[in-house]
């Protein structure tokens, strides 16, 4: 007969208790390793979408121009443009009409020199004159209120100077349109100015080649 000490011994060797034991602990590690898991894996989930965009790594290269998901628009930044091409359109069309009027300066001086130094032809002035001075008569221009207060018509040997003064700008606007009109072929290549005189009315000279 075996001592109590002896079979004690026995029952913890014997190998049908270790196996509960082994698979005890193999349950717990289990648990552990799945709670580590399952924690790590809701710190992902809940982590911000806009820290991990910003926390991606961007590769830069000296002197590229940056991403364009960096490149904000805002409204101030959208307004500043729409007014800096405003500005920009404003100056061109303050330029061009700048050049315009220095354009028309210089053939208007030209004209004048030329019409200056011409002699009268006595044979074809006077004929001239009176086929301008009618076109002035037409009863279209009264209709029109674009008659001019004054009016000269003058003529060289190839050249003519109109002299009109008018009311107000208006009329003077829609006596140029109607007038040249009229005379189409009779005097090409005219070259048309407009002044305003000290008493506030307008004055209208036009020199053309009529010959």
């Amino acid at each position: 007969m075996q001592s109590p000490r002896k079979s004690r011994q026995y029952r913890l060797m014997k190998p049908s208790n270790r196996i509960p034991l082994i698979a005890a602990g193999v349950v717990v590690l289990a648990v552990i390793a799945g709670t580590f898991v399952l924690r790590g894996r809701d710190q992902v989930d809940t982590q911000d979408p806009a820290q991990q965009v910003a926390e991606t790594p961007v590769a830069s290269v000296p002197g590229a121009a940056p991403p364009e998901a960096t490149r904000v628009r805002t409204p101030q930044a959208d307004r500043s443009l729409r007014h800096e091409g405003v500005l920009a359109h404003v100056e061109r069309r303050a330029q061009m009409r700048e050049e315009h009027q220095a354009r028309i300066k210089t053939l208007r001086e030209e004209s004048a020199q030329r019409f200056a130094s011409e002699q009268v032809d006595p044979a074809w002035a006077p004929g001239k004159i009176k086929e301008l001075t009618s076109l002035a008569s037409q009863p279209e221009f009264a209709v029109a209120n674009a008659e001019p207060q004054q009016l000269s018509v003058d003529c060289r040997s190839s050249t003519c100077r109109i002299d009109g003064q008018f009311e107000t700008n208006g009329k003077a606007e829609d006596w140029i349109l109607m007038y040249m009109s009229g005379v189409g072929s009779g005097m090409p290549n005219s070259v048309v100015s407009r002044s305003t005189n000290p008493d506030g009315t307008t004055r209208v000279e036009i020199y053309g080649r009529a010959r």
